[in-house]
């Protein structure tokens, strides 16, 4: 080491020290952080302090992977270096390997193992330093879409770290193309994991990309393990899951969690160990797979492998279970819509009935929480006996979505307050809580603090409980020559910001008047018929998606035009109202619209992030939502803006101050939220709209519309005004 790492080195002690002498808190990342301001080149000098490395990164199980290799290497005699408290950012990776420094100089060679959890973004930092063995990619979902952006730009920076370390090996998991796509377009040297066979126990409607990374076709499933894992192929070019040189065979949920085979090979008589674990999620048979193929790379033998799944404690609480007076709590941590969707399939395969939802929008959760609309909380809502409840910073949105998914929930301030309220419920009944990632610190340190006390000290917590009367029941049906049709354009690729909640919530409010609906879905490929439609709903895509629309609609864009022009109702958010215009930009490619309203979109130096709001004469109050968008969209000198932002620098373009369209029965919209939940007005104006658009006596007998109950809506809507910058 030189002068200047040395000096690094020793101020980070200095640092540690004092946050555990004198303030009596835990290193975390500050050491890393103040010597990273002496040498920013430090990991490139503490990389030779160790034999080998791995590296874990994706977006869920990262902490989990990390520690079970960690677990598995250190039970092999090795002297493992590991950041397991999740500091994942290159200051984390410093911090822990200066604090383990002085041991690894004292451990003989080759047997110093470091593990490593890395954020997907930091990946390009600490790789090309680091220089790691192996590279384990568990997967890519939506996360903190204000943070990370699109899936695709996570996409590149992985890849573009990998071809800044070509000696690392890349362990992925090929049930996912997302992950798949990375390894087909890097030099390393890879090997690819994955589950054989479909175990239908947990396929649910999340899809973060189904399409092709080599043509952009649609791929086609042989099966769905969850989200978009399984078993895929491309029909048109024939690309598909790469095959699997390390499986996961016979998975078999029972009483006590899953059960399955690794297999060490892709022969048929390859090497094999039987694993059981106590969990009954199938995201912990990809972490514990992905743990053991990448712990089995660094040398530990498999009869190891058991014992240290059994002796597993999860870090930070995670998983973890408190008796508080006398009942069982299970806390879990979930930070986007596939984790979320993963809890909820564990409570309802345990058959939970008593459970509170936290989500908070700190900067390290992501401000924009549209995300919770494509967690599938209609799974439970008929289970019998359901008690829930909404908390966190953002517990007015999680009380909405839970009500359009069928769920009234009250509102806590803390835990304590929920298992007061069920202290009535029988005392064998688990109660689970899931928090986001800011969220379930707070929640593990209450749940901690709660242990030991009395039935009687938590029962005088309580809160009331929800009583089911925010959801209208035995509504009886009205008359209509037919059922009012929305029709929702392309989930399979405008997906991106839980914009198929304005679907629910269109469902939902028709359903609460007794007005028959009903929700048709056309896909990629699929014949789209506009005839009968009287509401059209599109959402927001990654660019690579969105291209793909355009490419589909635009062979039928006379259908789409005639329904425009015919006053039909149509929703289009975000990169949809950019594809409604002339022309928008992907790149510096410029790509046609549809042209069917009066607007183009050009290209924007920064992407405008952020809680907005716009002032419209369809509602006495703003109509408020959450932005994310890179592009400009300009609209013609006769075209009539949905209204004006509230907030200066936001909106259509930044500039003109005009946020949206509307044109007709068309609402075009940057606002993601989704928009409709939280402006009731909004939603119903595409209801009556379509009915008026009908004409005959019977829709216009609808109008104006039957007040609903919006006391949660309009909560949510409150608190999202004093979101506002």
């Amino acid at each position: 080491m030189n002068l200047r790492s040395s000096l690094a080195c020793t101020s980070s002690d200095i640092a540690r020290w004092g946050l555990r002498s004198v303030l009596k808190r835990q290193g975390g990342v500050l050491p890393g952080r103040i010597a990273m301001k002496i040498d920013p080149e430090l990991l490139s000098d503490l990389a030779g302090l160790i034999d080998r490395s791995v590296v874990i990164t994706g977006t869920n199980g990262k902490t989990t992977t990390s520690n079970l290799i960690a677990d598995a290497v250190a039970a092999s005699g090795a002297t493992v270096v590991c950041n397991r408290a999740g500091n994942n950012m290159e200051p984390g990776v410093v911090g822990a390997l200066l604090e383990a420094r002085g041991g690894l100089k004292h451990t003989s060679s080759g047997k110093r193992v470091g593990v490593f959890e890395c954020d997907e973004l930091y990946t390009v930092r600490v790789l090309p330093k680091l220089k790691p063995t192996y590279l384990v990619l568990l997967n890519l979902f939506r996360d903190q879409l204000d943070r990370y952006g699109e899936i695709d730009h996570t996409q590149d920076v992985i890849a573009h770290a990998l071809e800044f370390s070509p000696t690392t090996t890349l362990i992925y998991n090929a049930d996912d193309p997302l992950c798949a796509s990375i390894a087909a377009r890097v030099p390393n040297a890879s090997i690819a994991f994955g589950i054989d066979g479909a175990t239908n126990t947990e396929s649910d409607r999340i899809s973060d990309s189904r399409f092709c990374s080599q043509c952009n076709a649609p791929l086609e499933y042989d099966y769905v393990q969850y989200g978009q894992l399984g078993a895929y192929h491309c029909p048109s070019c024939g690309w598909a899951r790469p095959g699997l040189v390390r499986r996961v065979a016979g998975v078999e949920l029972g009483c006590d969690g899953y059960g399955f085979d690794l297999v060490f090979g892709s022969a048929p008589d390859a090497a094999a160990v039987h694993i059981a674990t106590r969990y009954n999620g199938l995201y912990m048979v990809y972490n514990v797979a992905a743990a053991f193929f990448a712990a089995h790379e660094l040398g530990v033998d498999t009869a190891r492998l058991q014992p240290t799944l059994d002796a597993y404690v999860p870090a930070g609480g995670r998983m973890g279970r408190w008796n508080i007076a006398g009942r069982t709590v299970e806390a879990n941590l979930a930070k986007n819509p596939v984790g979320f969707d993963r809890q909820i399939q564990s409570i309802k395969t345990a058959g939970g009935r008593l459970c509170a939802f936290f989500l908070n929008d700190n900067d390290a959760d992501g401000h924009d929480v549209s995300w919770i609309y494509d967690v599938d909380f209609e799974r439970i809502a008929d289970t019998p006996g359901l008690v829930a409840f909404a908390g966190g910073t953002r517990a007015h949105d999680m009380q909405v979505r839970l009500k359009y998914a069928g769920i009234d929930a009250a509102i806590i301030s803390d835990v304590a307050q929920a298992i007061g309220a069920v202290a009535d419920q029988a005392a064998g009944d688990t109660f689970y809580a899931v928090a986001n990632y800011t969220a379930f610190p707070p929640l593990v340190k209450e749940l901690d603090g709660l242990k030991g006390t009395d039935a009687a000290t938590v029962a005088a917590h309580a809160v009331a409980r929800a009583d089911g009367s925010a959801l209208p029941v035995g509504i009886a049906p009205v008359e209509l020559s037919r059922p009012l049709r929305i029709v929702y354009l392309y989930p399979d690729a405008l997906n991106l910001y839980g914009d198929g909640g304005n679907v629910i919530a269109l469902e939902r409010r028709c359903a609460w008047r007794g007005i028959p609906a009903r929700v048709d879905e056309v896909r990629m490929g699929e014949t789209l018929d506009l005839t009968d439609a009287d509401i059209v709903m599109m959402g927001g895509g990654s660019d690579r998606d969105q291209l793909a629309v355009a490419h589909e609609l635009l062979a039928q864009k006379d259908k789409v035009a005639a329904y425009v022009e015919d006053g039909g109702s149509l929703l289009a958010i975000c990169g949809s109202y950019q594809l409604l215009g002339r022309s928008y930009y992907m790149g510096e490619e410029r790509i046609e619209g549809l042209g069917v309203i009066a607007a183009e979109t050009v290209r924007g130096s920064v992407r405008l992030i952020g809680n907005v709001a716009v002032k419209t004469d369809l509602a006495p109050e703003p109509f408020v939502g959450f932005e994310n968008h890179g592009g400009r969209t300009l609209l013609d000198a006769d075209a009539t803006p949905l209204g004006t932002s509230v907030v200066t620098g936001t909106g259509n373009n930044g500039e003109d101050g005009f946020e949206g369209l509307i044109y007709k029965g068309v609402i075009g919209t940057y606002l993601h939220g989704p928009a409709l939940p939280k402006n009731p007005e909004l939603a119903d104006w595409l209801i009556a709209h379509a009915l008026d658009r009908r004409g005959d006596a019977q829709a216009t007998a609808l109008l104006p519309l039957k007040s609903l109950d919006d006391t949660y809506e309009r909560a949510a809507h409150d608190a999202a005004m004093k979101l506002l910058p």
